[in-house]
This record gives C-alpha cells, structure tokens and sequence, in this order.
C-alpha cells in the first residue's frame, strides 16, 4: 500500500513533468511560423498594440539594421541618394505599421486594402519619381538600383508567391547595382558598400517573408475590423472609410482578386532603353491590384542573357559583389 510520503513524491513528479510539457508546447508555438500572428482577445486600447508581436519584432530584426546601414552609407554620399534613402527608411517604417495591423486585424476586403496600402505605395512612387527627376545626375545608377528593387516591398500584395517576386525584383535591381560597381569600385569603397548594404537589404526581406508569410502576408483571423485597428495605429486620419479610400486611389466598383505577381519588367534594364515605363509600372504595384488580368499588359519577362545570376559572363564584366 501507498504511503502518504510516495503519493506527495508521485504528486511531484507528475507536476515537474506537466510543467515541462507546458514549456515544450509553449515554446514549439512560438518557434512555428506566425505563431503569434493570430491572437485571440486583441485590445487596440493597449499602448503599441501589436508591436510586440513575433512577426513584428523579426521584421525589425531582419530589415532595420539593414536599412540601418543603408541610410548610413547614403549619408557619405549625401545630396540625392540620401534623399532617396530616407524615403526607403519611411517605407520600411510604413510597411512595419501595416504589418503590425496585419497581427491585430481580419484580412480585409478588397476595397479596403488600397486604402491601409497607401503610405506604401506613396513611399515607393516618390522613390521612383526622384529616379525620373534627376535622369542628369552622375548618381543616375545608384538612384536607378533603388528604383528598380524598392518594388520588391510590394510583397504585401502578393500571393501566393511572394518570396520568388522579392528575388525578381531584386535581380532587377542587379543591373544598375553592377554598373554602380564598375563606375566606382576603383574609386569609393563606400559605394561598394552601399550596394552590398542595400542587395542585403532585400535578401533578409526575402528570408523572413519565406519564414512568416510563405504564401501571403499572414492576417488574424479573430482579429479585430481592419478600419478599427488601422484607427488605433495611425490616427483616424489614415484610417477613413472604404468608399474615401477606395476613391483616393481610384478605385471603382469592387474589384476581382489580386493578379498573380508581374513579371520582370525590362524597359529600364536594356542599355540605352527608356527607364520610366518600368517605373510607372513598379510604382504602381498596389493600385494595380484594381486592374484584375489587365495588370501585366505590357510586360516581358527578362531574358536570361541579362541576368547576372543566370549568365556568368555578364557577372564577370560587370564586377558584381555577392550580397
């Protein structure tokens, strides 16, 4: 029979062992991708509600430091490029809040989501503006290779691939990063590693969309309504109704379903070729979710004989550096 000393022993050992379990479970779940994206009993009355986040804390941690050191090396080169810079750093610092809403929110309807998009979209047309604006300047390549891979943060609207529309955008963005290699390698170090810093950039953005967004980016499905949280977030003055929204970025009768991510586009990667369709393109990205089939008229892929990664020759006379 049991003694009173063996069952308080058995009652031990039990605890210790549920305990360990309940660290295991707690632990696996917040390992798994988007664990905590989803929730339950959100209070938008809390100070930085959703920022605390896994999804929101490793977005900081992937992107940042690399934005970081991209506005740092912009800053040695001062004038335009430092300019551009800082609209990069204001779209990460947009793209942060949207997916920080994203932790606290339903996915939204498609006639509510160009309007939470909008400083996205915004950012990235006034970095591909100052590009067009400034065609003169002996810094056209740096501004071109931030013009042609900042769509790469257009991810947000993509699905269900965006990882592999990052890469591509990227790889664009390789062409004029080559050229600013070749220009200055033998001259400025610092633009070596302005390049390195910004290439880097967009790879972490690709590792930490494969490893919390695979397919898209991930919504609460016991979130609150979007228009609520965006409220809380930004002020009621990002926040406005579906129908203002919808009209600001012209958007009409609500549209299909997001097209599949655009292909390359390779009217400002062809040497002597006209760069501002491709941007207009680029900068588009988000209000072309209104387009349905229609958003990839006009574009071509681009042929495997331009792209660095894909044609050894091309790397080796351009002189490009590993990100």
């Amino acid at each position: 029979m049991a003694t009173s000393t063996d069952l308080q022993s058995l009652l031990k050992r039990i605890e210790k062992a549920t305990t360990r379990l309940e660290e295991l479970a707690t632990k696996r779940a917040e390992s798994a991708p988007g664990g905590d994206s989803s929730p339950s009993g959100v209070d938008l009355a809390t100070p930085n509600a959703g920022a605390e986040s896994k999804v929101v804390l490793e977005y900081e941690a992937a992107v940042q430091p690399q934005i970081a050191k991209f506005v740092s090396y912009s800053d040695k080169i001062g004038g335009i490029v430092l300019e551009q810079a800082r609209l990069v750093e204001a779209l990460y610092q947009a793209q942060r809040s949207f997916i920080r809403i994203a932790t606290l929110t339903k996915k939204p309807t498609m006639d509510q989501l160009p309007g939470l998009l909008g400083p996205q979209q915004s950012a990235i047309q006034q970095i591909i503006a100052l590009r067009d604006a400034n065609r003169p300047s002996e810094y056209f390549d740096n501004l071109s290779t931030i013009a042609e891979g900042i769509a790469a943060f257009g991810w947000v609207a993509v699905e269900p691939t965006p990882v592999p529309y990052i890469n591509d955008m990227k790889d664009s963005a390789q062409f004029y990063a080559n050229r600013v290699l070749k220009k200055w390698r033998e001259k400025d170090e610092n633009q070596v590693e302005w390049v390195k810093a910004f290439l880097s950039t967009l790879r972490e953005l690709s590792a930490y969309v494969k490893l919390f967004h695979t397919t898209g980016l991930v919504w609460n499905p016991k979130g609150e309504d979007v228009e609520k949280a965006a409220r809380a977030i930004n002020g009621d003055a990002t926040a406005a109704g579906p129908a203002s929204e919808a009209s600001a970025c012209g958007a009409g009768a609500p549209p299909p379903p997001p097209p599949p991510p655009p292909p390359v586009y390779t009217g400002s990667c062809e040497t002597g070729g006209p760069a501002s369709a491709g941007a207009a393109t680029r900068g588009s990205l988000f209000a072309d979710l209104n387009k349905g089939g229609d958003v990839t008229s006009g574009l071509r892929k681009v042929d495997k004989a331009q792209m660095t990664h894909k044609n050894p020759a091309l790397r080796a006379n351009s002189g490009a550096v590993k990100d």
